[in-house]
């Protein structure tokens, strides 16, 4: 079990790029669990690695999505405008 655990972190790390925050998520732990377990498998990577790791996505810009919103106890679809436009 704890190779397993090991080997599960050590790949959320690599896949992350080494961003503690975004290991913690993809393993559905927090951050301060994930802190604990590098410690306790004794994990080691150095801040090269940090640096050089996988790229950072860049988000899309999303196209206007609906959402569900409620209101006084009635449910409304709400189209969301697109951040250059909410700055118009």
């Amino acid at each position: 079990m704890a190779h397993a655990q090991r080997a599960a972190i050590q790949s959320a790390l690599r896949l992350s790029g080494y961003n503690l925050s975004a290991a913690a998520d993809r393993l559905r732990i927090g951050r301060t669990t994930l802190y604990r377990l590098i410690d306790q498998y004794e994990i080691k990577f150095d801040e090269e690695a940090r640096r050089s790791g996988a790229p950072r996505r860049r988000r899309s810009v999303a196209k206007s999505q609906p959402r569900v919103t409620l209101v006084d106890g009635n449910w409304y679809l709400v189209e969301q405008r697109d951040s250059a436009a909410r700055r118009a």
